[in-house]
């Protein structure tokens, strides 16, 4: 029993082997001829390329020395195209390009053909074309914000996420000349910086698109524009030292011979003296500094250092900080200093707001700095006097606090002990609050500053300026946001420098539906 099922095993897969050779030959029959196999070399490695309307194939023949045609078939052979190739040996790449492609995919058979009019076994691979339906669903990468401005000399523009397929954003704007600028920014860039426009002209972007990642053809979407800012040249003048006073130093070294060695050397306006720190009992190594009160409220736009004169062993690196109240400090930068230059200059292109400079010497060869003079450049922000002002417009106020608080005025007495309050007797107004101001005279405006009713936390946290010349038509300065958990003043630099005879304070958000404020000045200079 056991020899006969084994015999049916071996029959059942003679048949089986048979059949399956019958049925390859049915698969090749189209290359057999009067009993003899002869294939032509076939495409190997073959990659298509998505274009408009047309799409790329390529593959590899080896050692194809008779082959000399390429058919292309598609639409299940409905459509084809031969091509004539004279090959290379040992290996060759072969490009083709097919044009005037309906738009969508495809299925492609590939076979060669050699002299003798044999044929390769066809390979099939698939393909896409694309046209108006993909151009369709494309939009320009989007444009988040155009930030900067006014006296900022460079524009931040922000962009969103990159859409598939996107590589890259063309932008065009005029430049300060009025020579057309293009740049062009990558999907992986969230941010583009423009350095120098035209001011109030039109910044144009189109994005560019491929549908596929080896595409030979690339896809641009029609441009956008946006208007960009006004640019304000900054021009700073050297600032007067003659009330300046320092304030605070690591050290100094009256044994050079005052007034040379002391801090107060180097703001003098003499580069015959200098200021050194000590040597003298002690030998203290870098950092070393001095702070000055300028008195004033300056937008810096520039400082310039002059070294000891005939003396480069000296400090090579150097610190500048800013303050407002000679407390709280910002750091402007760290910067080289050539010990061998006898001046060098420093912009600063954020042009901060300061009462305070403070110049820290970092690094040297030596233990001891020194520094014959310290210059800043830029505009002073005096506070305006206010006796002349007048209130000539305003949401509400409340005499329920008891005059003169609750009163729009007492926000201009110079008392940080009263302030103004918005209704809330007899009803409960919410957001926006506003005070105008007749300053009785055109002012260039820098700033202005702010200081919450003293002790109370419960106020705004957000308002805007608005500046105007009739006291009719306003501009829109812009949005501060607000610390209402300081009794400090606050100051808000305007960057558009606007010239202005009346200004609006408009509280728009806070937690509570009022709004209160102790004092608001106005910084800057009358205009002659």
């Amino acid at each position: 029993m056991k020899k006969l099922s084994i015999l049916f095993t071996l029959i059942f897969g003679v048949a089986f082997f048979f059949n399956a050779c019958q049925d390859m030959e049915d698969i090749h029959s189209e290359y057999l001829r009067d009993g003899n196999i002869i294939y032509a070399p076939k495409p190997l490695t073959i990659e298509t390329f998505a274009g408009h309307n047309r799409i790329a194939l390529k593959y590899y023949l080896i050692n194809a020395v008779n082959i000399n045609k390429c058919v292309i078939e598609w639409e299940d052979g409905a459509s084809s195209k031969t091509f004539d190739i004279t090959p290379s040996v040992p290996l060759d790449s072969i490009d083709f390009i097919l044009t005037d492609m309906e738009e969508k995919s495809y299925i492609f058979k590939i076979h060669t053909i050699d002299k003798f009019g044999n044929r390769s076994i066809k390979e099939q691979i698939t393909g896409s074309s694309y046209a108006a339906k993909y151009q369709s669903g494309l939009t320009n990468r989007s444009l988040v914000s155009v930030e900067g401005g006014g006296t900022t000399d460079s524009l931040i523009v922000t962009w969103g996420t990159a859409p598939n397929g996107n590589t890259g954003v063309e932008v065009m704007y005029k430049n300060g000349a009025g020579e057309m600028v293009s740049k062009i920014v990558s999907p992986e860039d969230d941010i583009t910086i423009i350095k120098d426009w035209e001011s109030e002209s039109e910044m144009s972007y189109k994005s560019f698109f491929i549908p596929e990642e080896t595409a030979i053809d690339t896809f641009v979407v029609d441009p956008s524009s946006v208007t960009l800012p006004t640019f304000i040249e900054f021009k700073g003048e050297k600032i007067d030292k003659t009330n300046w006073e320092i304030v605070d130093f690591s050290t100094e070294e009256p044994g050079e011979g005052a007034p040379n060695g002391l801090a107060s050397a180097a703001i003098d306006n003499d580069l015959g003296t200098f200021w050194h720190t000590q040597w003298d009992g002690a030998s203290p190594g870098y950092p070393h500094f001095f702070t000055v009160d300028m008195k004033d409220v300056v937008k810096i736009n520039k400082i310039e250092t002059f070294r000891r004169s005939g003396d480069n062993r000296g400090q090579t690196r150097f610190e500048i900080q800013t303050s407002l109240d000679g407390v709280n400090y910002t750091s402007q930068g760290s910067f080289d200093y050539d010990p061998n230059s006898a001046s060098q200059t420093y912009q600063f292109s954020n042009l901060p707001m300061a009462r305070y400079i403070k110049y820290t010497a970092t690094a040297g060869p030596n233990f001891f700095a020194f520094l014959a003079e310290l210059d800043v450049y830029g505009q002073t922000a005096s506070k305006l006097d206010r006796s002349e002002w007048e209130v000539v417009d305003f949401s509400t106020e409340e005499p329920g606090e008891g005059a003169p608080n609750g009163l729009v005025t007492a926000a201009l007495d110079g008392d940080l002990g009263t302030f103004w309050h918005t209704q809330w007797d007899g009803a409960s107004p919410g957001y926006p609050h506003f005070f105008t101001v007749d300053m009785k005279k055109t002012v260039k405006i820098l700033a202005v500053d702010c200081s919450r009713r003293q002790g109370d936390a419960r106020g705004q946290t957000k308002f805007k300026i608005y500046t105007s010349n009739d006291g009719v038509n306003f501009d829109d300065q812009g949005t501060f946001n607000f610390n209402p958990n300081i009794n400090d003043v606050q100051m808000f630099p305007l960057a558009f420098l606007p010239d202005a005879r009346y200004v609006k304070y408009e509280a728009i958000e806070g937690p509570n539906f009022f709004a209160f404020l102790a004092e608001f000045n106005v910084y800057g200079s009358v205009n002659q």
